[in-house]
């Protein structure tokens, strides 16, 4: 599915995603029907995009807690106007498909600022299977 991006909203990440220095601004396209999958596409380099899915379908029980210090850097209040998303990675087979439960990224709906965060102390799994779950 391509859409034009110059009608979308853009996300802008207040800090890069490790990896990508130079990428701060994306926009988020529905992939899928069901409107499950998403894509983060740069808008500077549209190949550029991570796969995304919200958490509720696949883990109804993840609430993963926003430190202060991220609520800051988004200047939010009130983490419940909050969208968490979970980049996807995909094996050779959509069986294959995982999600970092560790490093979600916190989007606020309003501003349409994000940041990705690691949740320190937490022994969630970079790569916890989506099929498994969703199946």
């Amino acid at each position: 599915m391509t859409e034009d991006s110059g009608d979308l909203p853009i996300i802008e990440f207040l800090r890069p995603m490790p990896g990508f220095p130079d990428r701060r601004e994306f926009v988020l396209t529905r992939v899928d029907e069901a409107g499950l999958l998403y894509a983060l596409r740069a808008l500077a380099t549209p190949p550029l995009r991570f796969l995304v899915v919200a958490p509720a379908p696949f883990f109804p029980d993840y609430a993963p807690e926003v430190d202060d210090d991220t609520l800051a850097l988004l200047d939010v209040a009130d983490p419940d106007g909050l969208l968490v998303l979970l980049v996807v990675s995909v094996g050779e087979r959509a069986a294959d498909a995982t999600a970092n439960l560790l490093a979600p990224i916190v989007l606020d709906r309003v501003s349409r600022r994000a940041v990705q965060v690691v949740l320190a102390g937490s022994d969630l799994p970079i790569r916890a299977p989506l099929a498994a779950v969703a199946g």
